[in-house]
């Protein structure tokens, strides 16, 4: 187990522990299954038999964009 120090602006941080309080699961374990699913969206998309390595236009960033 890794721990580190997560900071997130109250926007996101209450819409995240609004879902877990709803399934009553830990926040950690709803940001842990958030990753995983997006990471599966990404290894999916750049594993394209098509070869179009893009991943979907959500899950990128501009560099000069603040954090989402």
């Amino acid at each position: 187990m890794f721990t580190f120090t997560l900071r997130i602006p109250e926007e996101p941080h209450a819409r995240l522990t609004a879902q877990p309080a709803a399934d009553r699961q830990p926040l950690n374990a709803e940001i842990l299954h958030l990753l995983e699913i997006t990471l599966d969206t990404v290894k999916a998309t750049t594993n394209r038999p098509d070869g179009d390595s893009s991943a979907p236009a959500l899950l990128h960033r501009d560099s000069h964009s603040p954090p989402a």
